[in-house]
């Protein structure tokens, strides 16, 4: 299952109303053997959601392989969404909740990823709004 679909109905709203989309995702996808298949269907997506393929970034580290019962460091992921944060001009993150999809391991180390960055957020210009958005 592409957990990316879950997020389409808040991509399209965004992109209606002109937002500017980048898509940070923090692995291939590559359990079982699926990753090529994976990145192929978040293409896909970008496509069909209109998010320009040059605003899509598929992370492919050592440490962050797709698995159930693959712990991800919690402060390499708040280093890699920091970069992006940074390079990117990002205003607001969308992830995923504390439970993730069905409670999947790595959508939870992502969630807690992007929260351990709190000190930076709490210092800076960002808020908490269901999403973290900057304040301007």
């Amino acid at each position: 299952m592409n957990p990316f679909k879950f997020f389409t109905p808040t991509i399209n709203f965004l992109t209606s109303k002109g937002h500017n989309i980048q898509i940070l995702c923090l692995s291939t996808g590559g359990a079982e053997g699926k990753g090529n298949i994976r990145k192929r269907e978040l293409f896909q997506a970008c496509v069909t959601l209109k998010v320009p393929m040059q605003q899509v970034k598929i992370v492919d580290h050592p440490d962050l392989q797709d698995g159930f019962g693959k712990v991800w460091n919690r402060s390499l992921l708040a280093k890699i969404i920091e970069e992006e944060i940074t390079n990117c001009s990002i205003d607001m993150i969308i992830t995923f909740d504390f439970y993730g999809v069905s409670g999947h391991c790595n959508h939870r180390d992502v969630h807690y990823g992007v929260w351990f960055r709190k000190l930076f957020v709490a210092l800076s210009s960002y808020t908490y709004m269901n999403t973290l958005r900057k304040v301007r």
